[in-house]
């Protein structure tokens, strides 16, 4: 017999009590101001977990528990019980498979938002139309045109001779964006060019203004022009979502005890959207060797932008771009007559 406390499920009192499964397959409980005897298919015993308590609970509410758990497995065993649980018991009780387990989760879980997650949304991202991208885009630069930005103050013929050179750059693009570019005053942003998913880059006066030659310009543009064709905007939300989602299965709550690890969804973010810059970086230099302009004006443009900035060159690994020094060859300038 096995020792333990009787609950009768009327009073919330424990008896001291003894519990035994009989040859006859009828399990009794001795020590309870009534007699218990039950046969044995209609009592639910708990698995085992730990060495946590174990309850025999009977039809009527009673309750027997017992923390004699290998006794019971004798018992269980003896009467040919099969416990679905065995393995995961085997498990918990030995810490370095449960620790090996564990770090194997870890790796798998690593694994899958370094390689796994990208892979999903890029998949995703060129079955999805491109109606997709205009949607995502629909009233960013009204709204950035109240907040953010003033009307271009650069001349109408300089504008115009902008828009022919950016439309002779994606004429023959056909991937159903419909290109367009758009010159703002970039007031507190300064210097800067972005593209939108529909296909709208937007370049603003103090990045013309810094340029030196029009063909860095067009490296800039070349350049926004592979966010869109790459479907940066797109595949951005869908690995964001992606990693949000492994996160909280993992982490549960990340709002409370887990906060610190639930900084990690923002590294890998970071660390996704400085890859979507190194592929609009390939685009950018491919379109200029296709089209015979030195890819130096990439690297003029983008190290004086960087300048411009105040741009670290070391590795910051929360930043969402690569550091200058690795995206282009920095050279000191020297002033010339524009």
């Amino acid at each position: 017999m096995i020792a333990g406390r009787y609950f009768d499920g009327h009073s919330a009192a424990p008896r001291e009590a003894r519990i035994e499964f009989g040859a006859d397959g009828v399990v009794r409980v001795h020590g309870a101001a009534e007699p218990v005897a039950v046969p044995l298919g209609q009592v639910n015993i708990s698995d085992r977990v730990g060495n946590i308590t174990r309850r025999v609970s009977f039809p009527g509410g009673a309750v027997f528990e017992t923390f004699e758990n290998d006794a019971m497995d004798r018992v269980l065993e003896a009467h040919n019980v099969k416990r679905a649980t065995a393995l995961v018991h085997w498990l918990e009780a030995r810490w370095p498979v449960a620790l090996g387990s564990l770090v194997a989760v870890a790796l798998v879980s690593f694994a899958f938002l370094r390689w796994g997650v990208p892979a999903l949304a890029d998949w995703t991202a060129r079955v999805l139309p491109t109606a997709t991208d205009r949607a995502i885009g629909s009233g960013t630069l009204e709204v950035l045109d109240r907040v953010a930005f003033s009307e271009s103050e650069l001349t109408e013929t300089r504008q115009d001779e902008l828009r022919a050179r950016f439309a002779l750059m994606t004429a023959d693009l056909n991937d159903g964006h419909k290109y367009k570019l758009e010159l703002r005053h970039g007031d507190a942003i300064g210097a800067n060019a972005f593209a939108l998913p529909s296909g709208i880059v937007v370049m603003t006066d103090e990045l013309v203004d810094m340029s030196k030659a029009d063909d860095e310009l067009v490296a800039v543009l070349a350049h926004e022009i592979g966010h869109v064709r790459g479907r940066h905007a797109l595949r951005q939300l869908l690995q964001a979502a992606g990693v949000s989602a492994i996160a909280l299965a993992l982490l549960g709550d990340v709002s409370s005890l887990s906060g610190v690890l639930s900084a990690a969804p923002a590294l890998l973010h970071a660390k996704h959207s400085r890859d979507f810059e190194r592929e609009a970086d390939t685009f950018a230099k491919q379109w200029l060797r296709q089209h015979k302009i030195p890819e130096s004006n990439f690297d003029a443009i983008l190290c004086r932008m960087s300048e411009e900035h105040h741009a670290s060159d070391d590795v910051d690994f929360f930043s969402s771009h690569p550091a200058t020094n690795e995206r282009a060859h920095c050279t000191p300038e020297k002033p010339t007559a524009r």
